[in-house]
């Protein structure tokens, strides 16, 4: 009989930390130095940095969000002990949104007014939000998580995935709108969802003696 499969946390760590050094530096590939008819005019470079605002300040926010998604990634991260098949495929998928990223980021900054690219660049965010938080489910349900790990502790964490999972969707529905009415009913009918599904949660949570608050 086959051992089931597993892989070492620091292996799968190892490439997350370099797939996320990748797709930061990679934003910033988008920022160009703007090309100047008079090269000591500070007036046009002036200019030109202007027209390229948008581009920086979504080189900028990007940076922020994927300094974000790294961290909560590696808190969650620290509670596993082992990956299997199914933790470690959704690593990989999670990985690829990442690896998407800096592309919706210039989509976005390039085209700052148009709607899809709005939404593109939301969507993508929305879905590395819900992979870690599978992330997480999937590592308790499977008994993946250190020995260390309370039940009450790991819910909790669960419990506040959710919550940071709904609200995203909920706070998606204004830029969702410039795209479609019915886009933005969908995503806030899924917060909703999802949030009332933290609040079940939550309850189960209380009576093993965690405060998901």
């Amino acid at each position: 009989m086959k051992n089931a499969f597993h892989m070492n946390r620091a292996r799968v760590e190892t490439l997350v930390d370099g797939v996320f050094a990748i797709a930061m530096t990679i934003l910033v590939l988008e920022v160009k130095v703007p090309d100047l008819a008079d090269k000591r005019s500070v007036d046009e470079l002036l200019s030109a940095l202007g027209h390229h605002s948008y581009v920086i300040a979504a080189y900028f926010f990007s940076f922020a969000m994927l300094a974000v998604f790294w961290t909560w990634h590696h808190r969650m991260a620290e509670t596993v002990r082992v990956f299997d098949k199914a933790l470690l495929l959704c690593t990989i998928v999670f990985l690829s949104l990442i690896c998407f990223f800096p592309f919706a980021a210039a989509l976005f900054g390039r085209y700052p007014t148009n709607g899809a690219a709005l939404f593109v660049y939301v969507m993508l965010t929305g879905l590395i939000v819900a992979t870690q938080t599978i992330y997480f489910k999937i590592a308790m349900m499977r008994g993946l998580l250190l020995e260390s790990v309370s039940r009450a502790y790991a819910m909790t964490g669960h419990v506040r995935n959710l919550r940071g999972c709904a609200i995203f969707m909920i706070a998606s529905v204004p830029a969702s709108l410039r795209l479609n009415e019915w886009v933005a009913i969908g995503v806030l009918v899924l917060g909703v969802i999802i949030l009332w599904h933290a609040k079940r949660i939550t309850t189960q949570a209380r009576e093993l003696g965690a405060d998901p608050s």
